[in-house]
């Protein structure tokens, strides 16, 4: 709760911020000499503020990425992927500046330490260092502290769990009619519906006489029954990653492996994996990715067979 409640000189109104202190103390570094402060000294301080801020940054823009770009966690029903997309680009921005931050920070620490002298670690450790009595904190913080974390952890327990219980509205669950799933799982794997739009199945649907060189044709009611399912759950009635970044991509061909983003995800595979007799081809997405069926295709349910991996010399 660093900043609002705690010790002296843990709170920010203690904080010496002010530009001119910050140019003397840098001066006085300049010149081999750094008083000793009872709490942060000006350019200690500007870098806990640069940290705690870079870290509610960080922390914020991956709850929204979370939530936007894998449909998990308190923000799933609230943020678009689009959304969630953009704010991963700025959590890998702030990870680095907070890398960079804390590389200054320990350099700081260097300096007090080792050139000056300073006893920055028995402070940060036990809570104590040399200063006038004037100075001195007294004691007694550590059970206020204890209770004011347990209430804030109470707290976020109980905003984060409400948030979470929120309904998806952004992905649904999806019941594979008989017929789709017999006549299409039949060669392949029955495609979730999200992956094309339904005017792309429209184009596929019909033209099924010439499905990538196979007479797929299904015909009559079946085949109108089968489109108006794929139809109804198209990848615009979805925003997943998936549907977004798959479905939604207009292909030549109409491949789902023919859209950028599923070259860009799978390039660096080898094809002797699709090739295996466990894969077979890039159209058969249930072999690595076990909610497939689902549509979600979440990163932590991708697993590609031990034997395709070695039959690609994989380890």
């Amino acid at each position: 709760m660093w900043w609002f409640v705690g010790g002296r000189y843990s709170r920010f109104s203690a904080y010496p911020l002010n530009p001119r202190r910050v140019m003397a103390h840098l001066r006085n570094v300049a010149s081999g000499r750094s008083p000793l402060m009872a709490g942060h000294n000006p350019a200690g301080a500007w870098m806990i503020v640069i940290l705690i801020t870079l870290l509610f940054g960080l922390t914020l823009t991956g709850v929204i990425t979370l939530g936007g770009e894998e449909d998990l966690g308190p923000l799933r029903a609230w943020v678009s992927y689009r959304l969630g997309d953009a704010a991963g680009e700025v959590h890998e921005l702030l990870a680095w500046l907070l890398v960079a931050a804390i590389a200054g920070h320990l350099a700081g620490v260097f300096m007090e330490t080792k050139v000056f002298g300073h006893p920055l670690l028995r402070a940060m450790t036990r809570g104590t260092m040399p200063v006038p009595p004037q100075e001195a904190e007294r004691g007694g913080m550590a059970l206020r502290g204890l209770v004011v974390f347990l209430l804030a952890l109470g707290l976020f327990t109980v905003v984060w769990n409400g948030l979470s219980a929120t309904p998806d509205t952004r992905w649904r669950q999806v019941t594979y009619i008989k017929a789709y799933a017999d006549n299409c799982g039949d060669c392949h794997h029955a495609h979730h519906p999200s992956l094309r739009t339904a005017d792309m199945w429209e184009r596929i649907v019909r033209g099924l006489e010439d499905h990538y060189g196979e007479d797929a044709t299904v015909g009559g009611k079946t085949e109108e029954e089968i489109l108006a399912f794929l139809k109804a759950n198209g990848a615009e009635f979805f925003d997943t990653e998936a549907a977004v970044r798959l479905g939604r991509a207009e292909t030549e061909d109409l491949r789902i492996s023919s859209a950028p983003w599923w070259k860009m995800r799978h390039g660096d595979i080898p094809k002797e994996v699709f090739a295996s007799a466990e894969i077979g081809s890039p159209a058969n997405c249930n072999a690595c990715h076990g909610d497939a069926e689902t549509g979600r295709f979440d990163d932590a349910r991708i697993r590609i067979p031990e034997k395709a991996r070695a039959a690609a010399g994989q380890s």
